[in-house]
């Protein structure tokens, strides 16, 4: 978690030109092989070399909606747009090959997706749970959205790390921009939100201002491993 938590406090307290870059695989684990498939991950992860730049984290997705088949998701992501490109095209080799043969009949892969953050805050405080909230925004309003953001965010102060990005590949049905934030625990996941007049009345202000994207979807996240 140090190494993670060392990247973000490099960020500027807004991120504008540099760019989080970041790579997903969704999983679905089915409950009877969960055990297995989870030990196997963290061994192969745990035992291969990740660049200094590069972060990997291991999560659970136990709240989701009715649609989405994923269980789990490795997530890959670096300032370096190609240190992550040049590590997720390591995985490769013999023992990727020993990997990917022992996950047969554990697991599922049911989507990769990548993308980029544009803007965000509290990387010092980044948590073990996280909950992303999915937009479909036309490109054209793309910054739009990121301006919206960025002006909510000199009112209301989260708890914990959150940021306002988009979706640049396997992405699907319109979805293309993200709103991710963390919490310590569920307790303050739930209480996520305007604590003052002030905070509601931005927040009433961001949603009249993000009028033209449609909601799509949210997923919460918990992390089993940092790698």
């Amino acid at each position: 978690m140090k190494k993670l938590i060392y990247l973000f406090l490099a960020f500027p307290l807004f991120m504008g030109a540099q760019d989080l870059y970041w790579y997903d695989v969704m999983l679905e684990i089915p409950r009877e092989t969960r055990e297995s498939a989870e030990t196997l991950i963290k061994d192969y992860y745990s035992n291969i070399d990740i660049p200094s730049d590069v972060n990997l984290s291991f999560s659970r997705i136990p709240l989701k909606g009715e649609n989405v088949e994923a269980t789990h998701m490795l997530s890959m992501f670096s300032t370096s747009a190609q240190s992550l490109a040049n590590f997720r095209g390591s995985l490769s080799g013999e023992k990727w090959n020993i990997y990917t043969s022992g996950m047969q009949g554990l697991a599922n892969v049911t989507s990769s997706m990548a993308g980029n953050v544009l803007v965000g805050m509290n990387y010092d405080k980044a948590g073990p749970l996280g909950q992303v909230w999915i937009f479909k925004v036309h490109a054209k309003d793309t910054g739009k959205f990121v301006e919206a953001f960025a002006k909510l965010m000199k009112t209301f102060k989260p708890t914990g790390l959150i940021a306002n990005g988009q979706f640049t590949h396997g992405n699907s049905d319109g979805e293309s921009m993200f709103v991710y934030g963390t919490s310590k625990d569920l307790t303050e996941a739930f209480s996520t939100g305007p604590t003052n007049k002030k905070e509601a009345d931005a927040f009433q202000t961001f949603f009249n201002e993000i009028s033209f994207a449609e909601f799509s979807q949210s997923q919460t996240r918990v992390l089993i491993k940092q790698f």
